[in-house]
């Protein structure tokens, strides 16, 4: 497997990201296709065999149950300082903005939810999912930037979105 820097940060990843939005409950999602828990597992484990050491979900992701099957998997297969592990969260929801939960709240919220859902105590790198009409900027850079404070996240993406 071939490694290179991902972008200027001090992460070394493998070439190959393992992209997991195809593993979680096919019941619990809005995608019918995804694949169980135990086939996700096999998939992990023999890219961790080959090299992989870069595993991109996201909450999302067939309701966190892409991230549970991805954490436990790390846990049984790698030792947690040998892999990259991405996750993305998502805009807030119409409820949230009615209730009055701003964007640094919401991150925090999702993250947390994350970082259960893989039973870790940080990510590698946590990414803005998509683009939030109803966020200012500034709430969301905030937010992102409190989490890497907090020692939660190690460095903060985007994708999805206009450059």
């Amino acid at each position: 497997m071939h490694y290179t820097q991902l972008g200027n940060s001090d992460l070394s990843v493998s070439r190959i990201c393992l992209g997991c939005m195809g593993f979680g409950d096919a019941k619990n999602g809005q995608h019918s296709w995804t694949i169980d828990e135990a086939h996700s597992r096999e998939i992990i484990r023999r890219a961790l065999e080959l090299g992989v050491n870069f595993f991109d979900t996201a909450i999302g992701y067939q309701s966190g149950t892409s991230e549970q099957y991805v954490g436990r998997a790390i846990r049984d297969f790698a030792r947690r300082e040998d892999v990259v592990i991405a996750t993305k969260f998502l805009p807030r929801t119409e409820d949230e903005i009615a209730a009055g939960i701003r964007g640094q709240q919401h991150i925090e919220r999702m993250l947390n939810k994350s970082l259960e859902n893989m039973v870790l105590d940080y990510v590698n790198l946590y990414i803005y999912h998509m683009w939030d009409y109803q966020t200012p900027l500034y709430d969301i850079m905030n937010g992102l930037n409190l989490m890497v404070q907090a020692g939660k996240v190690r460095y903060s993406g985007i994708s999805n979105c206009f450059a």
